[in-house]
């Protein structure tokens, strides 16, 4: 299936059910894989409208918003995931990347790489964090 044809029939379903949580995400993953930021966070806003519960999409959005060069809506929905599901680790790096890249704080983004590396240290994500500590 193309990704028009998908595109749609996401759309369809929201229309039949505008509550739908999951067709919501799939379609803020459809626009933040064009890199169309405006409309990603819009869908990804209705999707945790409908279930706030979602580490992942919340640390999308916020991927989003800092392409969108919102860096305090991103650097607060990074924390709110990381608040909300603790050993989200992606959140982690993220947040890391955005004081590195866009705050530029090496101090900060490390101490948040170790922050996770302290807490979680048989996460997948580690050994991510423990390369962009060594790169710093």
């Amino acid at each position: 299936m193309d990704r028009k044809t998908s595109e749609a029939i996401l759309k369809n379903q929201l229309n039949v059910t505008p509550t739908d949580a999951k067709a919501a995400a799939a379609l803020g993953n459809h626009y933040f894989d064009e890199q169309n930021a405006a409309s990603a966070i819009a869908y990804y806003q209705l999707s945790l409208a409908n279930d706030p519960n979602q580490p992942n999409v919340m640390t999308d959005m916020a991927t989003m918003y800092w392409n969108n060069q919102d860096v305090g809506l991103a650097e607060h929905f990074f924390s709110k995931a990381i608040e909300q599901c603790p050993d989200f680790g992606n959140a982690y790096i993220n947040l890391g990347l955005l004081y590195l890249h866009a705050k530029s704080d090496r101090e900060q983004a490390k101490a948040k790489w170790q922050q996770l590396i302290a807490l979680y240290p048989e996460h997948p994500a580690v050994a991510k964090a423990n390369e962009l500590i060594q790169a710093l």
